[in-house]
């Protein structure tokens, strides 16, 4: 083999090596430009859970306030609804007490307690 045969082989062994490294180069240049893609697709959906996950604290925080002041109106009508339950049982004990006393006083007096008829005497 001649000089110029063997550099013309050893051209050609460079020349396929380059095209190979190209089309490797190629290759790896869609491969970085598809990551780069998903990547930034992942940034956005991550930046829109973020605000989904801010929503719903602002939410979450909204709702232990508007919790809390239920809460706190809930105590204060237990407390009224108390009060108006002691209040209703002592006026049936001065009703009680009444009705006593009048039936007391229409048999002294021997009459009939109002809303009841009159006997023949």
């Amino acid at each position: 083999m001649s000089e110029m045969d063997e550099l013309r082989r050893r051209v050609e062994a460079l020349e396929a090596l380059v095209d190979e490294a190209m089309a490797e180069r190629t290759t790896t240049h869609d491969l970085a430009v598809g990551a780069d893609r998903d990547v930034a697709a992942l940034q956005v959906q991550r930046r829109a859970d973020m605000q989904v996950i801010r929503a719903l604290r602002d939410t979450q925080l909204e709702h232990g306030k508007t919790l809390e002041a239920h809460t706190k109106t809930l105590a204060e009508h237990g407390k009224l609804l108390g009060a108006l339950v002691s209040g209703q049982v002592a006026m049936m004990e001065q009703i009680g007490t009444l009705t006593t006393q009048v039936g007391a006083i229409t048999d002294h007096l021997g009459i009939a307690p109002p809303g009841q008829p009159q006997e023949e005497r």
